[in-house]
């Protein structure tokens, strides 16, 4: 016991039962932001599959459903008729049909109780049929969850369709076909739509769910892994008070081993954000033929199977594979954009091994040859090798592949089958069909709200002192708070791209810091938050909305690296947008952001915001024919405060943004050089 009856704990025992609380409290809240994201990202596999039961057993008993302008369906059995509705009357998809809706860009918040939440998500959509019509599709989610005996769920889901237009032609000439409604006239919904707006070319904003994570924080309250205010000094009265203490029964033993479990579930939690990292690095590495530099992602015994290419075993046969898919280092004329995306992680019990489930979003080119669009699904495997993530298994599922000219409505490419030049060394492992056959790819995992949840073995208990309990703990906050501030980096850098799409300029330049910067598209460096606002007048009025205006900026694939004090941090991000004006021009832009934080009072803001375009490409014309074009660089009626810092030329040029960290395995820099 903590201390004899009637003498009371003392108030070293009362700093440690309250420690180890609160620190318990602020790994929960890590680990509801992830369970949220692996809930919505398994929405989205499921919706693509159109796997219909397996969407409705996302949500809780009274959730409800809402898509476009068809009105609230409430209920999971409303929910399930509507899904039905909305396939045709069947589960599955038929041959021919395309249904892909990504999950990208989650702000979540939890409320403070931990048993509700909110996020914002885009959703990119690819859909049609062989032989009918394509259509591309995008649009925000405000969804709410809630946590039911320890399990997040769907409480509602709402998608406000902001784009729905036939691939021919695109966003530039075609307005929405369905003005948002796709199954009111056949299935009557329980309520009206919630919000009344018009589909493209109209536009609309959903309010946000979030704040504004540096202006009104505080105000608000969120607990999205915030970085917590220092801890008061614990007395016995605020002992009492905290949830799940027992102010007489906690012995050292057991609080050791809570100490104990609580650094087995860091540990997890730091897993899965090494996971993310390392295959993050793998696409961005794929993206600029840095070969040599993804192979040594992989274990010794590694193996890559992609499509129906058959299974090279081993780090070299993993090398020769990649090398045969095109030269060593970035090469003119070369589009090979692999972009990483909507990741389900589920580290084993012991720690050692891995799995993830990933969406992968292709861009590919030969300047002058052919430019396609690819989809596919990732299901990986890794190994934790003397401390060190690596990727075990490397397994891509082609979906499709359409070249861009045609569409996945004219034309779908067969995956590739094993190589003659370089035959594998074993077979392909699954035989499968790709697009326009419906073929669903095995999940590594059950549903995560029907799943029977892993029974924990019992902890082991652990005698130690108080000072070496008091010591454990220091080192396991410090963790936990990096996990917070990672949480909230990626956090930010989606709030970046829902400011920048709506052209909120007040509330973007005010998640810089008071001295940061701005560098977009060589245009040069503007330095300070009013040269900032001053630079985004570049971009447009912050009017908002704007009838006929596509800024869709996308932000996915962050690698976060913390300082060692930290206090500041740099990010590699992914970008994509859909951008255009109704019948005036609609483009393609993709790149890449080097950027800097700093954190202030315990908020982090930008400090420095900079953007290496990969392209921008005219829709009617694709990368095939795109003409070479410099970047938009300065403009004399907005100058800058200083010039580039960094010149750079886009595709069909090539260009590789450097790399602010280095390789996750090997732990040397990357230049790009052929190795």
């Amino acid at each position: 016991m903590l201390a004899a009856c009637g003498s009371g704990p003392s108030p070293e025992d009362i700093a440690l039962v309250a420690r180890i609380s609160v620190l318990e409290q602020r790994k929960v809240g890590v680990e509801d932001v992830n369970a949220i994201e692996r809930l919505q990202h398994a929405y989205g596999y499921y919706f693509d599959r159109a796997l219909w039961d397996d969407v409705a057993n996302l949500f809780a008993d009274d959730g409800t459903i809402e898509i476009g302008l068809d009105g609230v369906y409430v209920g999971k059995a409303r929910v399930r008729e509507y899904l039905y509705a909305f396939g045709g009357g069947r589960a599955g998809l038929r041959d021919g049909q395309l249904n892909e809706y990504l999950q990208v860009m989650p702000v979540i918040t939890v409320s403070p109780d931990g048993r509700t939440a909110k996020a914002r998500w885009r959703a990119i959509a690819l859909t049609g049929q062989l032989g009918g019509e394509a259509f591309w599709g995008e649009g925000p989610y405000e969804n709410e969850y809630v946590k039911d005996n320890g399990v997040w769920k769907i409480k509602s889901v709402h998608w406000y369709q902001a784009l729905n237009v036939p691939y021919e032609g695109g966003w530039q000439t075609r307005p929405d076909p369905t003005g948002g409604k796709h199954v009111a006239a056949t299935l009557p919904a329980d309520r009206p739509p919630s919000v009344e707006y018009k589909t493209w070319p109209d536009t609309y904003v959903p309010p946000f769910s979030f704040a504004n994570p540096v202006a009104k924080y505080a105000a608000e309250g969120e607990r999205s892994a915030p970085t917590p205010a220092p801890a008061p000094t614990p007395t016995q009265a605020t002992l009492g008070a905290a949830s799940n203490v027992s102010i007489e029964t906690p012995s050292r033993e057991v609080l050791g081993a809570r100490a104990a479990a609580l650094e087995r579930e860091i540990t997890a939690l730091e897993d899965v954000n090494a996971i993310k990292r390392l295959q993050r690095s793998y696409g961005f590495y794929a993206d600029k033929q840095v070969w040599s530099e993804a192979a040594a992602l992989f274990a010794d015994d590694g193996t890559i199977e992609i499509g129906g290419s058959g299974v090279y075993v081993g780090q070299a046969r993993v090398l020769a594979f990649l090398r045969s898919l095109g030269p060593e280092s970035p090469q003119p004329g070369r589009l090979f954009d692999q972009m990483q995306l909507q990741p389900i992680v589920h580290v084993a019990a012991d720690g050692r091994t891995a799995q993830a489930r990933w969406h992968v979003f292709a861009q590919e080119a030969v300047h002058g040859e052919y430019a396609n669009w690819g989809l596919g699904v990732l299901e990986n495997e890794y190994v934790k090798d003397d401390g060190v993530w690596k990727i075990s298994r490397h397994h891509f599922f082609t979906t499709m592949y359409t070249p861009y000219e045609a569409g996945w409505a004219k034309t779908a490419i067969p995956k590739p089958g094993p190589s003659a030049e370089l035959p594998p060394d074993r077979p392909p492992s699954v035989e499968y069909e790709a697009y326009p056959a419906a073929f669903v790819v095995p999940f590594h995992y059950e549903n995560p709200v029907t799943a029977v949840p892993d029974t924990a073995a019992p902890a082991e208990t652990s005698a130690a002192t108080a000072a070496e309990l008091l010591a454990n703990l220091a080192r396991l906050e410090e963790r936990v708070t990096r996990l917070e501030d990672i949480a909230q980096l990626e956090r930010m850098n989606s709030i970046y791209g829902y400011y920048l799409a709506h052209l909120q300029w007040d509330d973007l330049a005010g998640i810089f810091a008071a001295d940061g910067t701005i560098e977009i598209a060589m245009r040069g460096v503007y330095a300070g938050q009013a040269s900032v606002r001053r630079n985004l007048n570049l971009y447009g009025l912050a009017t908002d909305p704007q009838f006929g205006l596509q800024h869709n900026h996308m932000q996915f694939q962050p690698i976060v690296t913390l300082a060692a004090d930290g206090q500041s941090a740099h990010m590699r991000s992914r970008a994509l947008s859909i951008m255009g004006q109704w019948e005036r021009y609609s483009q393609w832009m993709g790149g890449v952001y080097e950027n800097t934080y700093v954190k202030e009072n315990g908020v982090w803001k930008i400090k420095s915001d900079q953007v290496f375009n990969t392209y921008f490409v005219p829709y009617t014309v694709g990368w095939r024919d795109s003409q070479p074009r410099p970047p938009p660089g300065i403009t004399a009626s907005n100058p800058p405060d200083a010039p580039p810092t960094h010149p750079f030329e886009m595709y069909p040029s090539a260009f590789l943004p450097p790399f602010h960290y280095v390789n996750p395995v090997t732990g040397q820099p990357v230049t790009g050089a052929s190795q």
